[in-house]
């Protein structure tokens, strides 16, 4: 259509132009292809694409994108094993081992590593375990088999396939015979019992027996047990004692009390069942058997030609079994039907299970002399009632010669001196609740007490410290060193410094501005309640305020007690050495006052070598430990050791994987071991778990 036939139809110039423009961009538009076709054109074009890079790919190389390849060096990680006490075991961070992680030459032999181990591991040509001169080394791979020094890193990798090597630099002293058989401590056999374990040599099976040996005679005290060391292959045997003559009393006509224990255990070979002569009454049946031997004090040496039954009955192998003192504990408790007591009248009826017909002719050289222990005494107390019922035991002084074994009533437990260490903490607790005092207590006379309740109260103390390290911190120092070596001993400053621990916090801070001459109306206004309560109706001036407050520290500290000090005094007086001076006993109280620190210190796995899950529920209790409170931890040391203070060098960790409703941390107060599982997910919930446990009044003993 020309402009002159649109005209007719539009009569503006510039409409007309606008319509002819709008017409052509429409043409325009419906010549170009559709979205939908261009679409899939660029589709297609990528695919073609595509192929094509593979094509390329295929025809250049393998290795074409793979930066690792084209690398003159590859990263690994190296540990440090060295070998104690006939195993290797990994050294960790904070020992100057820990991992190491390195970018080293494929070319780099093992050789060359050896060397940088040793730089890494011995800074300056010494580390924790000893100077670098001191030990053979070698380098093992991450299955702990010996690696050849040639071999390079390229080598290693493609023989084992695996994404990151880890190498480790075995170290052993010069002077230690090397081991046949290599049990490493980083297995998991460090938590499960294994069959692939290799069987101690007969020479280290002597040596864990004298050291047990030993140990029980440190413990005892009295007890001298001298087991004659020697590489053959004889039997030790042992002397027992019988009350009597000619053996016609019984042993179980006895009281408990008379009694002293020691257990010979083993496991029974399965080609002797047959011939076991007692066997176990509980369904569960029993792994190990047990032979307790009783004897007294008071009686005379059995001569070898006079009991031939005695010596054939005790001389046992020990290339066989273990010796062990003091109870045996197993999983459940049908162990204890396999528990025999020792008749002389009868000693054919109670032989070993599993002692062979030759045992009584073998060696008769090498003996065991044993000397009388102390009296064994058992004690039952209830927990609710335990002062009443521990004052009741300790009024009889012969208490403190006899070995106290406590029993708490309707409480599943064997004392093994975690329950002792529990009674004497619960009766600590509920004594302390009924002295004067905030910080530091005083005890108070109590219309019901007597002196000779006190003085049983004071063997309560003395036998709690010498028995178990036991002591109650928060008893004053000051009393405890008039208790110890007299009124006169306690100077000014001890006095002063139990005086500011045994009033409340604001008495303290009020105490320390007057001293200062820094008085307000609500510092003088405190002090007049002080000074009321402690018997004075006006404030002293201030000149004389230093010495009316070491008068009436004085009154309360040493005065008003004076009659439960003497009667401490009677008691503690000179028995313990090492509470002579006021030195040593700030010492005693500083040592056993648990810190966050301190607690944490000894705190250790029952393996150097622990996985992710278990390093992570280790790290969740560690941090719990230095961030509790005073009275949390002392709680949780309790719940730990059975003590509010610190009687045990260390808390060891085992680890168990208990989920959901079974999960729950469970302690060991007598050996002071504490069952962790591995399974909290995040730490606030291993908090909360944790504090429900402690929020609790008291620890029911409910595992034998």
């Amino acid at each position: 259509m020309t402009d002159e036939d649109l005209s007719k139809y539009i009569e503006r110039y510039g409409d007309r132009l606008a319509i002819k423009a709008f017409c052509q961009q429409k043409s325009a538009a419906l010549q170009r292809p559709g979205a939908k076709s261009s679409l899939m054109e660029r589709v297609r074009a990528k695919l073609q694409g595509h192929r094509d890079k593979i094509f390329a790919g295929n025809m250049t190389g393998r290795n074409v994108g793979n930066k690792h390849a084209s690398k003159e060096t590859r990263r690994m990680e190296m540990g440090w094993l060295n070998f104690s006490d006939g195993n290797y075991h990994q050294v960790r961070a904070k020992h100057g081992g820990g991992t190491r992680h390195l970018c080293v030459q494929k070319t780099v032999t093992m050789e060359e590593l050896l060397e940088t181990g040793k730089d890494l591991f011995f800074s300056n040509g010494h580390s924790t375990k000893g100077p670098v001169d001191d030990f053979v080394f070698d380098i093992r791979d991450f299955s702990h088999k010996i690696v050849p020094p040639g071999c390079t890193v390229n080598e290693l990798y493609e023989q084992t396939k695996i994404k990151m090597l880890r190498i480790y630099l075995c170290t052993q002293k010069k002077d230690e015979d090397s081991p046949k058989d290599v049990v490493l401590s980083d297995t998991s056999s460090d938590f499960e019992p294994s069959e692939d374990r290799p069987v101690k040599t007969r020479r280290k099976q002597r040596r864990a027996v004298r050291r047990h040996i030993r140990k029980y005679a440190r413990k005892t005290g009295g007890d001298q047990l001298d087991p004659k060391s020697s590489d053959s292959d004889s039997s030790p045997r042992v002397l027992m004692e019988n009350r009597g003559q000619g053996g016609e009393s019984s042993d179980q006509s006895r009281p408990h009390s008379e009694l002293n224990y020691i257990e010979i255990l083993h496991s029974s070979p399965p080609d002797d069942a047959g011939n076991n002569l007692h066997q176990p009454t509980s369904s569960h049946g029993v792994e190990d058997d047990c032979l307790i031997l009783a004897f007294s004090e008071e009686a005379e040496q059995l001569d070898d030609d006079s009991n031939p039954h005695l010596a054939q009955a005790i001389n046992a192998s020990l290339e066989d079994f273990e010796i062990q003192f003091g109870p045996h504990s197993g999983d459940d408790g049908a162990s204890l039907d396999s528990t025999l007591p020792w008749n002389p009248e009868t000693p054919n009826t109670y032989q070993h299970s599993t002692l062979s017909e030759g045992a009584g002719s073998s060696n008769n050289n090498q003996v065991f002399q044993t000397q009388p222990v102390k009296d064994i005494r058992y004690v039952t107390v209830r927990r609710i009632n335990v002062v009443q019922d521990l004052i009741a035991v300790f009024m009889d002084p012969e208490v403190l010669s006899t070995e106290l074994k406590m029993d708490l009533k309707n409480e599943k437990a064997y004392d093994s001196d975690g329950v002792s260490r529990e009674v004497y903490s619960a009766f600590w607790e509920l004594f302390l609740e009924q002295c004067e005092g905030e910080e530091e207590r005083v005890p108070r006379l109590q219309p019901e007490f007597t002196q000779e309740h006190w003085k049983a109260v004071g063997r309560i103390w003395l036998k709690g410290y010498q028995d178990h390290g036991i002591i109650p911190i928060h008893l004053s120092p000051a009393s405890v060193l008039a208790c110890c070596q007299g009124v006169s001993s306690v100077d000014e400053e001890l006095l002063m410094m139990s005086f500011n621990r045994f009033i409340s916090e604001p008495e303290r801070m009020a105490v320390d501005k007057a001293l200062q001459n820094n008085m307000d109306d609500t510092t003088e206004e405190d002090l007049l309640d002080l000074f009321s309560r402690m018997g004075s109706h006006s404030l002293p001036s201030k000149d004389n305020l230093q010495a009316s407050l070491l008068t009436m520290a004085h009154k309360v500290l040493i005065q008003e007690p004076k009659f439960i000090i003497d009667c401490f005094h009677s008691i503690i007086h000179n028995v313990v050495p090492s509470l002579t001076e006021k030195d040593n006993i700030m010492k005693l109280y500083e040592s056993k006052k648990p810190t966050n620190r301190k607690v944490a210190q000894t705190i250790k796995p029952a393996s150097d070598s622990l996985d992710p899950q278990q390093q992570s529920a280790l790290n969740h209790l560690l941090r719990y430990v230095r961030s509790a409170d005073q009275i949390k931890l002392e709680k949780f040391l309790r719940f730990c050791t059975g003590s509010t203070v610190l009687c045990k060098e260390k808390i060891e960790v085992t680890f168990n994987r208990l989920s959901g409703l079974s999960r729950r941390l469970v302690a060991h107060t007598c050996g002071a071991v504490l069952e962790l599982p591995c399974t909290y997910r995040s730490y606030p919930e291993f908090r909360a778990e944790l504090d429900n446990i402690l929020s609790g009044d008291c620890y029911t003993m409910d595992i034998l």
